[in-house]
């Protein structure tokens, strides 16, 4: 059964909300965090430092999370059963 089946729209809608939220935070946050630094310290590169490390981070989260290519997004699709039967389970 996959893991979306039984869920509302709403709920499926919430899930990439969700999702979506987090990707951008995860991207403005470290360039906001870097200016504030930049301005109590002085210097004038740790924003965009931060804004580079956010777009390389949430663009890899994004693409995991779409599975753009990537074997590790099979966290966030859902599951099928298996094509083979198991070794412990006798053969039809």
């Amino acid at each position: 059964m996959p893991a979306n089946q039984g869920k509302s729209p709403l709920a499926l809608a919430a899930e990439w909300v969700s999702r979506i939220t987090t990707v951008s935070l995860e991207m403005v946050l470290p360039g906001l965090a870097g200016q504030w630094l930049d301005r109590r310290w002085g210097t004038g590169y740790l924003g965009l430092v931060g804004f580079a490390i956010g777009l390389t981070g949430g663009m890899w989260h994004l693409l995991r999370m779409t599975g753009a290519g990537s074997s590790s997004a099979k966290k966030y699709q859902s599951k099928k059963p298996p094509d083979k039967p198991r070794h412990d389970e006798p053969a039809d």
